[in-house]
């Protein structure tokens, strides 16, 4: 009898100590789709998150959640063409799964700091046994991915972050051309309307 109690209080203890603390994701920031969509390398969950400067995707193995999930990528945004929120957007998310590594923007002199290291340069600490950073700058915007894991990540999972960069640069250069292409229509008919 005392075997089978040993066994239903393991149980328990294991199905309570195992149960995921959900994640809190405002419902005015989350939309199912942010400014920068790709196509998603597979096996892959992915959500994106409105914002101009914070946290606007983060990704982790589809066979998990994410709440459970012990490997992710967070996908940071930062857009030195608009003013920079003391509070980066939907970073609840990022510190409820890294409570130690505090992510922040970047100054100007930090940027230009070839003595800093990515972690210097955008986190306060580290997340995970494995924490993997990268930048890519483009125009006024610099992404920030951190792939975070509580082991050992493997080749493929660090090729499908390759991937991903690859996609958001893609895409982030489609997002400017579109912009770009939009002030120049704005100027235009400007010049044909006559002022009146």
């Amino acid at each position: 009898m005392s075997r089978i109690l040993c066994v239903i209080v393991t149980l328990l203890l294991f199905a309570f100590g195992t149960k995921a603390i959900p994640i809190d994701t405002p419902d005015n920031n989350y939309t199912g789709e942010g400014v920068f969509v790709i196509k998603c390398p597979n096996g892959w969950g992915y959500r994106t998150f409105r914002g101009d400067n914070g946290l606007i995707a983060a990704l982790w193995p589809a066979e998990s959640t994410f709440n459970a999930a012990g490997t992710a990528v967070f996908v940071f945004l930062q857009n030195s063409t608009k003013p920079l929120p003391k509070i980066p957007c939907n970073i609840n998310l990022f510190t409820e799964k890294c409570t130690k590594a505090n992510f922040h923007f970047a100054t100007a002199q930090d940027k230009n700091d070839s003595t800093k290291s990515l972690n210097e340069k955008y986190f306060a600490g580290k997340c995970g046994k494995t924490m993997i950073l990268f930048e890519e700058n483009v125009q006024k915007y610099t992404l920030i991915f951190a792939f975070i894991s509580d082991g050992y990540v493997t080749k493929n999972q660090l090729a499908d972050v390759k991937e991903l960069i690859a996609n958001y640069r893609i895409e982030l250069e489609e997002y400017i051309k579109m912009i770009d292409s939009l002030k120049n229509e704005e100027t235009e008919n400007k010049k044909e309307s006559p002022n009146k």
